[in-house]
């Protein structure tokens, strides 16, 4: 372990440099972002407090199922750090810039992937306990806790962190070891033993029946609780220890954090041993140059495909089609961003959402238009807005080519506006008519829809142009200058003044407190407003940035 211990020490290292670099950012970078972590925690506190309440107010059913719910939140909350870390291995073990490096060097591979799982289960994590505070603040506040409740909660959330984070390093290593080589035996196998167990477990649970009756309405009440609460499962022992504790039982809450405990360091073994085994194959695998001819036949199908776009449109779009592709970690991230919006909402009436009344399901319909245009936003600040700095050194041969700046510009913004147009349109369709809404809504959804497409490609696509950097390679720290959170601050506060004038009146008109006269004055003049707003988010930007381009040397 006296490599580990050197590697520690580097990262140590690395984090007081860090610490200095953070000192030199800009004071607008730094106070944005505290007011927005600020309040977004007083705001989650907010909703969870209120959501205790109304449980409390249910009576006797929603009493017993506040203390039900922490099985449940650590549970959805270790499957999201499972796929985030399957994510960040991927990108920070195997696209790493020190892994040759070390490889080079005397030290054993386990002790390397041991390092990179301390690692990515620190940049994975932050976001659990960002969602972790204001939830386990307001139980506290709502239970009149003491704040010791808070610190044994910390207790337990680190080896649970560090048990789902193993999982998720064990799952990519073993899926970049074998899938290139059998990929569908790896699946079809990986699919039979997902559907041998969920048989099981099934089978388990029928043969079990529910003689207590207050957990068989929990059950009926929530579903998955039953999943969540299963003993064998670490989010059980967590909820239960933190539980324990809070009502004294000491040797109870220390035998469950020693379960926990136990288990991380018998996954730390199985890192150690299965990193030794097949790292290096897997990390070379991942580096294997090959299948160049397949490659080709892509590119060629993929040209012919878009044989309809002008010619200099269709090699700006297929070099940036073919750059994401060979990057993984960022369309995988992309299927990500979309793909848990896309489960939610295809499952809107396994939910029963669609049998509420038309307060709510109107509520809904614009809550998820909120979560997908801050998805939308998140994704275009992530991906569209560095695509112009990542040309990097080679800028100069799209000058060179036989095209103009404004006209890259403009492929770059329609060329991103139409996957945003493609994943918006189809998702807020899908929201609408599983929520049963009446026309009206639909049709604000819609324009909604488009108009956030619009305005956050346009934002992206123009700053983008008017703050590039082409010496900075990282998309990361293209993202976190002043261009970037600039670009952040404008779609966030854009996103806002689109959405709110529609739901607020809708709302107002789904209560009663307006008639349909005042609806359809209020749309007309929120519907003139956010034209305006679009077309500022639009042609603003790209008028700058095409300006900005045009000045340039290359």
């Amino acid at each position: 372990m006296h490599a580990l211990a050197a590697l520690l020490r580097k990262d140590q290292r690395v984090l007081r440099n860090l610490r200095t670099l953070a000192r030199e950012q800009s004071v607008f970078k730094v106070v944005f972002i505290l007011m927005f972590a600020g309040g977004l925690l007083a705001g989650l506190w907010y909703l969870f407090l209120d959501g205790f309440r109304f449980l409390s107010a249910l009576g006797g059913i929603g009493v017993m199922l506040i203390h039900h719910l922490f099985a449940l939140f650590f549970f959805g909350l270790g499957l999201m750090l499972i796929l985030s870390n399957i994510i960040t291995t991927y990108t920070t073990v195997f696209h790493s810039e020190e892994i040759p490096f070390l490889l080079c060097r005397p030290l054993v591979p386990g002790e390397i992937l041991l390092h990179k799982w301390l690692e990515t289960t620190l940049i994975s994590s932050w976001a659990f306990f960002f969602i972790i505070i204001p939830f386990i603040g307001a139980f506290a506040w709502h239970e009149r806790l003491s704040v010791i409740f808070i610190l044994w909660t910390f207790l337990f959330s680190i080896p649970f962190v560090l048990l789902y984070a193993g999982v998720g390093t064990l799952l990519t290593l073993l899926i970049l070891r074998w899938a290139p080589r059998w990929r569908p035996q790896v699946w079809v196998g990986a699919a039979f033993l997902v559907l041998i167990g969920f048989v099981v477990w099934m089978l388990a649970g029928a043969g079990r029946p529910v003689t207590d009756d207050a957990a068989f309405i929990l059950e009926r009440f929530v579903p998955g609780l039953k999943l969540a609460a299963f003993r064998l499962w670490p989010s059980a022992w967590v909820a239960e220890g933190i539980m324990a504790l809070s009502r004294n039982q000491w040797l109870r809450g220390g035998l469950l954090f020693g379960v926990l405990l136990a288990n991380v360091l018998m996954v730390g073994l199985l890192i150690e041993g299965v990193g030794n085994a097949w790292f290096v194959q897997a990390w070379q695998r991942t580096r294997a140059v090959g299948r160049r001819a397949r490659r080709a036949c892509r590119a060629m199908a993929l040209e012919t495909r878009l044989a309809f776009l002008a010619p200099d449109a269709r090699a700006l779009v297929v070099k940036d089609m073919r750059t994401l592709l060979r990057d993984p970690a960022q369309w995988i991230q992309g299927l990500l961003f979309f793909g848990l919006l896309a489960l939610y909402f295809f499952n809107l009436r396994n939910l029963h959402y669609h049998l509420l009344s038309a307060v709510w399901r109107n509520l809904i319909v614009f809550l998820n238009m909120f979560s997908l245009s801050a998805v939308m936003c998140s994704f275009c600040s992530r991906f569209i807005y560095p695509q112009l700095s990542l040309e990097g050194q080679a800028f100069w041969l799209i000058g060179l080519a036989p095209t103009t700046m404004g006209r890259v510009l403009k492929i770059k913004f329609l060329a991103s506006l139409a996957g945003m147009l493609t994943i918006s349109v189809v998702l807020m369709a899908v929201s609408t008519a599983l929520l049963d809404v009446g026309w009206r809504v639909w049709v604000t959804a819609m324009g909604l829809a488009v108009a956030m497409s619009l305005g956050l490609c346009g934002l992206a696509i123009g700053l983008g142009a008017v703050f590039l950097d082409l010496k900075q390679r990282n998309p990361m720290a293209i993202i976190s200058g002043f261009g970037g959170t600039l670009n952040l601050v404008l779609s966030l506060a854009y996103m806002a003044a689109a959405i709110l004038p529609f739901g607020v009146l809708y709302h107002y008109y789904t209560q009663g407190r307006i008639g349909l006269r005042v609806l359809r004055e209020g749309t007309a003049a929120a519907t003139v407003w956010l034209i305006g707003i679009t077309l500022a988010a639009v042609l603003l930007p790209l008028l700058a940035g095409r300006r900005s381009l045009m000045k340039r040397d290359y």
